[in-house]
């Protein structure tokens, strides 16, 4: 079928049907759906065989922001390590694909005439999305924009029943907080009008423009290119129809159900208004997409341009970033360490051709004596250079381990950062946990683990330290040691020294038994389609 009709772009047919049901005329039937999935491969094997399998948003999928905390001496495991706490509210957050989430946006399309007809016989449409981006300028002085940003956070915690230090001074960008929920504004803007009057805000929609170089950047809709820019026109991303399953019915097949995939990453960049070069993408913009059906002209009137009906914008939503802790919780990387064994007995044979080539530049080569300490400044030299060095990879993965596992307890001793230790567990030949956590449990000090030499070797062993293999003289100082002289910046006090229910949670959080396997992802009901009734 063909003709310049108009077109009504709706969410699909089995959103409006899930519990509670809503017709094509409410306001949540105008925005595109966004359905999201644990595998690269999902359209092959859930989008297209059954548009209504897809993942449903758990707590986890909406955008949080940490707030400091101060655990209770009461705290149980872990929580005695947590000194942030999460605020929860109600934007969407997409996941990067490293993540293990993947997201399409679907829409329904209809024609714009009385009753809304289903509009599969069309054959003549294309349907696209653009991807726009909410940016919000703030203004005012740094004082109130502080203590309205600290205000803010102190509401959501009330709304979450979570206790926070609220003397602190917030981190947050007030944007990023106060554009996040928009369900109780109105009641804190008449608790903060006196903060609100000082602190200016305003929003634009903004269109990644993109020039016939390729060349990007984000624009406020409908204002022309700078100065010098070339012509360029919004990036636009394809749809795709879903074709009809072989179970569906004859009135099912006349609807038109479309799809396209949501990019939650770019390595695009652009030079903003001063010059300062930023991603296209981060994970403090808030975006939304909006699709639209182009028609081209009827024929005879091909020089005419094509139709185009723009439906509504999705949801809107912030992408997280890479290291988003609850993000990679959903991805395992196994690393198996070169073995040392293999690699004695390849030594013994003629050098191969591959590894990796060190092509120094003349005058580029660091020349020290490594075995004079630290170089002082002023006692390296740069060589010749010219030469040519061919590693083993395995030799930059070794060394880099060497200095992970060196400095990984300098840093979290430095920043007493000790909630690190939950964030890594190693699993050691033997040592029993259980016993460790008995022995903490019954009030007992690290004082008692230095006191024994076989306890204090098993308590290095929990935190992945094998002093078992060095000689006694290189065992001491071990952990127990070190917590044992760990002491407050300000008040001095030791920390660890007379809390042994602390000390328990840090060897708890270590526990390889304390790891849990994420439950499977909820999924979406699947409705009944209403156009196919059951035999």
């Amino acid at each position: 079928m063909s003709g310049h009709d108009d077109f009504v772009l709706r969410a699909p047919w089995y959103v409006r049907e899930r519990q509670p049901a809503f017709g094509l005329r409410d306001r949540r039937a105008l925005r595109p759906q966004i359905q999201m999935y644990d595998n690269a491969q999902f359209v092959k094997n859930r989008l297209l065989p059954d548009p209504r399998d897809s993942l449903k948003a758990t707590q986890d999928d909406f955008w949080s922001y940490p707030v400091p905390n101060t655990p209770s001496l009461s705290a149980k495991g872990r929580e005695r390590l947590a000194t942030s706490r999460l605020l929860h509210t109600k934007l969407r957050k997409l996941y990067q694909p490293t993540h293990e989430r993947f997201y399409a946006v679907v829409v329904e399309v209809f024609c714009d005439a009385p009753g809304l007809p289903r509009a599969g016989s069309h054959t003549d449409i294309e349907v696209r999305m653009v991807m726009r981006r909410q940016h919000t300028s703030v203004t005012g002085q740094r004082k109130p924009v502080r203590r309205l940003a600290r205000n803010l956070l102190v509401e959501m915690a009330k709304a979450e029943d979570v206790s926070f230090d609220a003397d602190q001074e917030p981190d947050a960008d007030i944007r990023d907080v106060w554009w996040a929920d928009a369900a109780w504004h109105r009641r804190f803007e008449e608790d903060n009008a006196e903060l609100l009057a000082e602190v200016g805000g305003h929003t634009d929609a903004q269109a990644w423009m993109v020039d016939g170089a390729g060349s990007g950047q984000w624009r406020t809709l409908g204002t022309p290119p700078a100065k010098g820019r070339s012509p360029d026109t919004e990036e636009e991303f394809p749809m795709w129809r879903l074709p009809p399953r072989g179970e569906d019915c004859a009135e099912a097949r006349t609807r038109s159900l479309w799809f396209g995939i949501i990019p939650t990453f770019s390595g695009a960049h652009w030079a903003d208004e001063d010059k300062k070069v930023q991603p296209k993408l981060d994970d403090h913009g808030i975006y939304e997409l909006q699709c639209f059906v182009r028609q081209p002209a009827p024929r005879g009137k091909e020089q005419c341009p094509p139709k185009i009906c723009w439906g509504e914008p999705s949801e809107p939503f912030r992408l997280a970033a890479p290291f988003d802790p609850d993000g990679t919780k959903n991805h395992a990387v196994s690393i198996t360490l070169p073995d040392l064994r293999q690699l004695a007995a390849r030594a013994g044979q003629p050098q191969g051709p591959g590894g990796a080539r060190m092509i120094t530049p003349p005058q580029s080569q660091f020349v020290f004596n490594p075995f004079n300490g630290i170089p002082k400044s002023g006692t390296g030299k740069i060589g010749a250079g010219g030469g040519i060095c061919t590693f083993a990879f395995e030799l930059f993965f070794m060394v880099a381990f060497f200095l992970f596992l060196m400095f990984l307890p300098i840093v979290i001793f430095a920043f007493q950062l000790w909630w690190m230790l939950a964030l890594r567990f190693c699993i050691p030949p033997s040592i029993s946990f259980s016993l460790m956590a008995t022995f903490f449990a019954q009030g007992k000090l690290l004082a008692a683990v230095e006191a024994d030499a076989q306890l204090s070797l098993k308590f290095d062993a929990a935190f992945g330290t094998d002093s078992a293999v060095l000689e006694s003289a290189d065992q001491s100082p071990g952990w127990a040691k070190q917590l044992d002289d760990v002491k407050a910046p300000v008040s001095g006090a030791k920390i660890f020294s007379n809390d042994a229910a602390l000390t328990g949670a840090m060897v708890a959080a270590n526990d390889p038994a304390d790891a849990v396997k994420p439950a499977p992802p909820p999924v979406e009901t699947k409705p009944d389609d209403p156009l196919c009734p059951s035999p």
